[in-house]
């Protein structure tokens, strides 16, 4: 009679506080998580430390930079444009007439209104630009800054979710890989959800590093299954 017992190795990722045992992974990842993702791919065997702190990084670059340059369009079209029209058309006048110097006192026209008066000492050319940009001051600048912070505020936010959730789909997708390469239990929406929380996913970077050295170098499965049993 003879026993055959097939044991299968399974591992588990280390306790999410074991961070603390390792300082100088825990300041990696809280300063620097791209760089410790970088480290991550490499242990992985998935290319360079630096392909992996790329990837990481231009992930987080191009979704910052698509929202940014939508606050940056709207504020130029609201708000930018408008000042450099008013401020190019007073610089032309002083330019291209010798005898305008720049002594007028802005503080007169807001006080009257945006109104200029008959006697006011001032070239032609200057009035029109003047009243416009005073007018946009006093009566428009208040209302377009006002909608121009809602609209920053909820872009900023929309740019917060889109972030989180492609960084949980990318994280977690390496995540998957590294539970597959080392027989570690893992739950791969669980993966996703904690490195979409910007409060855990430094931590999960870090628990993901000390889990591979833990693994390559210490070589301490947690437990073991017993897989199956024959007996002839």
């Amino acid at each position: 009679m003879y026993k055959y017992e097939s044991v299968v190795f399974v591992n588990v990722f280390n306790d999410m506080t074991d961070c603390s045992n390792d300082i100088n992974t825990c300041l990696v990842g809280l300063c620097c998580p791209t760089c410790l993702f970088g480290l991550i791919y490499k242990k992985l065997q998935l290319g360079s430390c630096f392909t992996g702190f790329c990837k990481y990084f231009m992930l987080q670059f191009i979704i910052s930079t698509i929202f940014t340059s939508m606050i940056y369009t709207i504020e130029w079209d609201v708000l930018y444009s408008k000042e450099y029209y008013y401020e190019n058309n007073i610089n032309l006048c002083y330019n291209n007439n010798n005898n305008c110097t720049d002594n007028f006192n802005d503080k007169h026209l807001y006080d009257n209104k945006c109104v200029i008066k008959n006697n006011t000492d001032i070239c032609d050319c200057l009035k029109q630009p003047l009243v416009e940009q005073c007018n946009f001051n006093m009566n428009e600048l208040q209302d377009i800054a006002h909608n121009l912070i809602e609209y920053i505020i909820f872009i900023s936010i929309i740019n917060l979710l889109v972030l989180c959730m492609a960084t949980g789909l990318f994280l977690g997708y390496y995540r998957n890989k590294m539970g597959h390469k080392y027989n570690i239990l893992y739950n791969s929406r669980y993966n996703f959800l904690i490195h979409c929380n910007p409060i855990t996913n430094q931590c999960a970077l870090c628990q993901e590093y000390n889990t591979i050295h833990r693994i390559d170098e210490i070589i301490t499965p947690i437990y073991t299954i017993q897989e199956s049993k024959m007996m002839f």
